[in-house]
């Protein structure tokens, strides 16, 4: 069952309960009323009844002088006013209405008046019958017709006569059942009419739930892009709004995740390529050498200068390789480094290979102190001086390297310029990806795989600094590593 469907049940089975709880307990006010009313006038048929006897007995004492009447002339007495009664009723209940009341006298004619005697035999206080000086009032039904019958005991000429007076209130009973069908109906109408009106409600207040449903549906279904219109300021617009968040956020994560996994198919398609290529050079000429039995001392020489410096290479790569691997999730140990001294002994280190190639290097030192691994961040140097380098060498001409250190606030800032080929605008996100090459023949052609600047990257991420490249295609590249600095100067 769906919820609006829940809601819906709920909310009918509520107002029903509601409008029945609410209707049947004002109807049973009402007959209550009615009831209490119809008991009130009874008692004051009785009342004025007893006082009424009690008159005209007095009446008949006075008329005939005598001091007590008997039992003959009592009965007698009875008789005649029971058989009057009715103009007495009419007269009772008249002077009731003239009270406040809007009922009318037929419930009165339908009165009954009965006067009897109760057996005492010698007046006696210690023999007084239960019923005396008790006034009752019940309701009786006999044969499906209702009568409320209220009784008293009144003492005349030395004798205690019971005096009850019933009603006929069949007819309101009847009307009560009447009235109890009618509100029956009408709490069926009332809710038949609730529940089409809740129902159009529940289903246009749901209409938002139904476009959330749809866009989960097609969120899962792949469409990451979608998004959820949202209309208003209420609860269902403000989950909209988080549903566009978070559909946002998967289709970024989705794209990394992509992105990621291409970017390892690259490398390890590279990484392939790479190792395949010296090794396919090393086996060639070692089956040459191996399969020619007699071989010139300058061919031999030449073979095995190939396969050593193909070897070399290899070992170079392989180096590299396991260097940005090592430093995935590793936890450096940082120790004070003098900046200016690490730089220049860098630069010395690589000061005959740049004189081979008549390469000068311009350096530009300030002594900046920071924590470091040493011999990590020489790795990240050397390998930024042997892409100038190797830059340099492909123009052809213009061969120098500028290289300062500075500190600029709170960092340290190296930075590597040389005035090569340049790196094409469109190219510059792509230079730290591992085995990614501008120009991949001559890249190869001078030495170069592709993970020189991937590893410098890593470094720096590892020392909580950053790789800046700039170039411009034909005029060279400036590279800068930015170190964080501590404000104290770091003690050994």
């Amino acid at each position: 069952m769906r919820l609006w469907q829940k809601i819906f049940l709920l909310t009918l089975f509520l107002t029903a309960l509601a409008v029945s709880a609410i209707s049947l307990l004002l109807l049973a006010r009402s007959h209550r009323n009615t009831l209490l009313l119809a008991k009130e006038k009874i008692q004051t048929v009785r009342d004025s009844a007893v006082a009424e006897l009690g008159h005209l007995i007095q009446e008949r004492k006075d008329d005939s002088g005598q001091q007590l009447l008997t039992e003959s002339d009592l009965e007698d007495l009875f008789v005649t006013f029971c058989l009057s009664s009715e103009e007495f009723r009419k007269g009772a209940d008249g002077a009731t209405d003239e009270a406040g009341s809007d009922e009318t006298t037929d419930e009165a004619q339908k009165n009954d008046i009965v006067i009897m005697p109760l057996e005492t035999g010698i007046f006696s206080a210690a023999r007084l019958p239960r019923e005396a000086g008790s006034a009752a009032t019940v309701l009786v039904e006999k044969e499906g017709i209702r009568r409320i019958s209220t009784y008293t005991t009144a003492f005349w000429e030395g004798r205690f006569y019971r005096v009850e007076v019933s009603g006929d209130v069949t007819d309101l009973f009847r009307q009560f059942e009447e009235d109890l069908r009618f509100c029956q109906w009408m709490c069926g109408g009332v809710s038949l009419a609730v529940a089409t009106v809740l129902l159009f409600s529940i289903l246009w207040l749901t209409r938002p739930l139904k476009r959330l449903e749809a866009a989960t549906e097609r969120i899962a279904a792949g469409e990451y892009g979608y998004r959820v219109p949202a209309k208003g300021h209420d609860e269902i617009a403000e989950l909209s709004n988080h549903m566009n968040v978070m559909s946002g956020e998967i289709e970024d994560n989705i794209r990394k995740v992509e992105a990621l996994a291409a970017s390892r198919e690259t490398f390890i398609a590279n990484m392939s390529h790479e190792l395949k290529t010296p090794l396919t050079s090393i086996l060639g000429f070692a089956d040459i050498m191996t399969i020619k039995s007699h071989m010139e001392e300058a061919e031999r020489r030449e073979y095995a200068a190939i396969i050593a410096a193909e070897a070399g290479r290899l070992k170079a790569l392989s180096s590299k390789l396991m260097e940005l691997v090592s430093l995935q999730g590793a936890e450096l140990v940082l120790r004070p480094v003098e900046l200016g001294a690490l730089v220049e002994r860098a630069a010395l280190a690589l000061s005959p290979v740049c004189q081979a190639q008549q390469c000068t290097v311009q350096r530009d030192l300030e002594p900046v102190t920071a924590l470091a691994d040493e011999a990590l961040l020489t790795s990240l140097v050397m390998n930024l001086l042997d892409n100038a380098l190797k830059a340099s060498a492909l123009k052809g001409h213009g061969r120098q390297i500028d290289i300062s250190l500075k500190k600029e606030y709170d960092k340290a800032v190296i930075k590597v310029r040389d005035y090569g080929i340049g790196i094409p605008g469109d190219q510059l996100e792509h230079v730290t990806e591992a085995f990614y090459m501008v120009d991949k023949a001559r890249s190869r052609q001078s030495g170069g795989s592709g993970i020189g600047l991937s590893l410098c990257k890593a470094i720096a991420q590892a020392h909580r600094g950053s790789l800046r490249i700039e170039s411009r295609e034909g005029q060279g590249t400036e590279v800068s590593l930015i170190l964080p600095v501590p404000d104290t100067p770091p003690s050994e």
